[in-house]
C-alpha cells in the first residue's frame, strides 16, 4: 500500500504526458484500492518498483541490500514527507487567501508599496531590499506622539489597513512607554490593495482637526477589521468629536491635498513596504518586535 500511495500521484502527474505512465497510475489506483479494502495487491506493482529501484543501486551492493530490506520503512518516510508537503502547501494557500501572504497572520512580513506600479502592491514577505533615502524624511508639521522635545524620534511609514502595520503597534506603544525620551511621528501611506485605507487616512486627518489624531489613530487599528464609512463616523462619536464637523470634513475630502502629499513624500523617501521605521540613520522594514526596536533605540540614543 505504501508504495502505491507514493506511486499514484507521481504516475498520475507523469500520465499527463505519457500513455505508459497512465497505465501505471491505473495499476497504482487498483493496488491502493485493494489494500484499503483489505485485499492483497494483485498487480505486482509494489514489487516491481522495489526491484527496479534496488537494481539501480547495485553499483554499491551493501546499500542495495539495505534499501531492499528496509524498503517499506523508507517508503513510509516518503509518504509522511508527501503528506507534510501537501499539508504545508494547503496551509500556505489558506494563509494567502485569508491574510494575503503565505506565512500567516503573524508572519514577519510587510505590505509592499510599489512606487512604480501601484496596481502591483501586495502583502508578502520580501527578501530583496531597496535603497531608502532617510535624508528626505520629514517630521515638521506632523503630529507627534510623546514628548515633543524628546532626544530621539521614531518615524514610521504605515498604512491604517495594513495588517503588518497593526502588528507593529503594540511594540511601538510599549517603546514609547518605556522610553520617555523617545517620540513618534507617523506618516500614513494608504495602499490601494487595502479597502478603506484611503478613507482611513482622510478620517484620521479630520480627527486631527479637532485635536484627537492619536486617539483616532488607535481606534482605527483596534477596529481594523471593521472599517467602513459608517464606522469612521461612529469612531468620531465614541471619541466625543463634533460629529457634524467631522462628517462634513470626511465627506468632502477636505484633506485630499495632505493625503496626496504624504504619498509623494513616501515616494521621495523610497518607501517600498509598510511598516517602515526610521530611527536616526537606522531603518527597519516590516513589523518589528519590541526587542528589535529597543536594540536600535539604545544604539541611536544620544549620550
Amino acid at each position: 500500500m505504501v508504495l502505491c500511495f507514493i506511486a499514484l500521484p507521481v504516475f498520475a502527474l507523469l500520465g499527463l504526458f505519457s500513455v505508459r505512465y497512465r497505465e501505471l497510475s491505473k495499476e497504482a489506483i487498483r493496488c491502493l484500492f485493494r489494500t484499503v479494502t483489505l485485499k492483497p495487491c494483485d498487480t505486482g506493482l509494489d514489487q516491481r518498483i522495489r526491484s527496479k529501484f534496488t537494481a539501480k543501486l547495485m553499483f554499491w551492493p551493501s546499500l542495495a541490500r539495505f534499501v531492499y530490506a528496509q524498503f517499506t520503512i523508507l517508503s513510509w518516510f516518503f509518504v509522511i514527507l508527501l503528506l507534510a508537503s501537501a499539508f504545508f502547501s494547503g496551509q500556505g494557500l489558506y494563509n494567502y487567501a485569508a491574510y494575503g501572504n503565505c506565512n500567516g497572520q503573524n508572519s514577519n512580513a510587510f505590505c509592499v508599496f510599489n512606487v512604480v506600479r501601484p496596481e502591483q502592491q501586495e502583502c508578502t514577505t520580501f527578501d530583496v531590499k531597496h535603497e531608502l533615502y532617510p535624508f528626505n524624511v520629514k517630521t515638521k508639521g506632523h503630529p507627534v506622539r510623546g514628548n515633543p522635545l524628546a532626544k530621539l524620534t521614531i518615524v514610521e511609514y504605515g498604512c491604517y489597513s495594513c495588517p503588518y502595520t497593526k502588528e507593529a503597534e503594540p511594540a511601538v506603544r510599549q517603546i514609547l512607554k518605556d522610553f520617555p525620551e523617545v517620540n513618534l511621528v507617523y506618516h500614513d501611506v494608504p495602499l490601494s490593495i487595502h479597502s478603506n485605507s484611503i478613507e482611513a487616512a482622510h478620517a484620521a486627518l479630520c480627527a486631527q482637526e479637532q485635536g484627537k489624531y492619536w486617539e483616532y489613530h488607535d481606534k482605527i487599528f483596534e477596529r481594523q477589521d471593521k472599517l467602513s464609512n459608517e464606522t469612521f463616523i461612529a469612531f468620531a462619536g465614541e471619541l466625543e468629536l463634533n460629529v457634524t464637523q467631522f462628517s462634513e470634513c470626511y465627506s468632502t475630502n477636505r484633506y485630499q491635498n495632505v493625503v496626496d502629499q504624504e504619498y509623494n513624500d513616501a515616494l521621495s523617501v523610497g518607501i517600498y513596504g509598510t511598516p517602515t521605521f526610521f530611527i536616526n540613520n537606522a531603518n527597519l522594514v516590516g513589523p518589528q518586535k519590541y526587542k528589535s526596536l529597543k536594540a536600535v533605540i539604545e544604539k541611536e540614543m544620544p549620550r
